[in-house]
């Protein structure tokens, strides 16, 4: 999308930007905490925000992460220009590829708690201009410099799948442009996959690349993840990418319900989202949804999310750290990271099944 060599380099400094954030600002911050807490017992987020509240860096680091990621959007070279100055060529692709493999609703209603934020600072958020969704993919390949370059992170999701059976129906919610949806229908090339969103720009962008791919065992449907209008215990394997901290805790408790009722007896739902760990990553994690438009991140870090899937009929429930790159997980790992983690539970035998 972006091709004049200006912006270019004007969307380089900005991933030089965060990369420099990530590892020189964070080890920083993390070593002034470190001095601030050496002989205190720390066990909260709200305890480190009080070791920090005069801190000399915090105020800093948070500034930078605000403004990289609304610079990237905005401005004379950001992503919304650059897109728009390619508006024609950009819909002349949408209604010429990919047609056959998506079914929009025009009739769907968005809710309210999503169509109230511009999540991720996007403006306008994901459902109105057809743009949406390249700009969007075009935002997401610089989301974590060096770690998540090409969204290799899909593909090592689906690896990941993969390491728990060989699935023939799978159902992708809150698939967006398709960057899990494709990972997942190329790792089960013999699978019916079918990608689930409520932004139609962003499923037109998916059908594109699916088409693109000549990918023929992926559909897109639009519809919400909370109600798809799939028939019950239709899909083997229900998967989700970064969408569980983007609802509201009533509405996840509702996503989980409708995982379990398309699933098939031993079905299995792997959902990939985040769960901090030590209190001082918990406090930069809760800030860093606040300051990146997602207020849902704290209240999802926060709940008894075992406790959930239990309640709503899963077994052994298992949540894992996952590695978005090689050595990620690792103790003393030194940049700035989101907290990826795996939530897999398994559908009970149909003679245990509740309800």
């Amino acid at each position: 999308m972006i091709t004049d060599p200006r912006a270019q380099s004007y969307h380089r400094f900005l991933v030089d930007a965060k990369t420099w954030w990530m590892t020189e600002m964070f080890s920083t911050l993390r070593h002034e905490y470190e001095s601030r807490a050496a002989g205190k017992t720390v066990t909260t987020p709200e305890q480190v925000r009080d070791l920090l509240d005069d801190a000399t860096v915090y105020p800093f680091f948070a500034w930078l992460e605000r403004h990289i990621q609304k610079t990237k959007y905005a401005g004379r070279r950001g992503l919304l220009n650059m897109a728009e100055a390619a508006r024609p060529e950009i819909e002349s692709k949408l209604r010429q590829m990919g047609g056959d493999l998506l079914t929009l609703n025009p009739d769907l209603a968005v809710p309210e708690y999503y169509a109230a934020i511009d999540t991720h600072q996007h403006p306008g958020n994901l459902t109105g201009d057809t743009l949406a969704g390249f700009v969007y993919e075009a935002s997401a390949m610089s989301t974590q410099p060096g770690s998540t370059a090409g969204l290799s992170l899909h593909v090592r999701f689906a690896d990941l799948v993969a390491q728990e059976g060989d699935f023939a129906r799978i159902a992708d919610l809150g698939c967006g442009f398709g960057k899990s949806t494709l990972p997942l229908a190329q790792r089960f090339h013999d699978a019916a996959v079918l990608g689930v969103d409520l932004s139609a720009p962003c499923l037109r962008l998916a059908a594109v690349r699916a088409a693109e791919a000549q990918q023929q065992n992926v559909r897109y449907r639009q519809a919400d993840a909370v109600a798809t209008g799939c028939q019950s215990a239709s899909f083997d394997l229900v998967t989700s990418t970064m969408l569980l901290h983007e609802m509201p805790p009533p509405v996840i408790e509702e996503f989980l319900m409708e995982s379990y009722r398309l699933l098939q007896p031993d079905g299995v739902a792997i959902h990939l989202d985040f769960r901090a760990q030590d209190p001082f990553l918990r406090f930069v994690h809760h800030d860093h949804g606040f300051r990146n438009n997602e207020p849902y991140m704290e209240p999802f870090d926060r709940m008894d999310v075992a406790a959930l899937y239990e309640r709503v009929g899963f077994e052994t429930v298992r949540i894992e750290k996952f590695a978005e790159s090689e050595g990620a997980t690792t103790p003393g790992y030194p940049k700035w990271r989101l907290p990826w983690t795996v939530f897999i539970a398994r559908k009970p035998h149909a003679d245990l099944a509740r309800g």
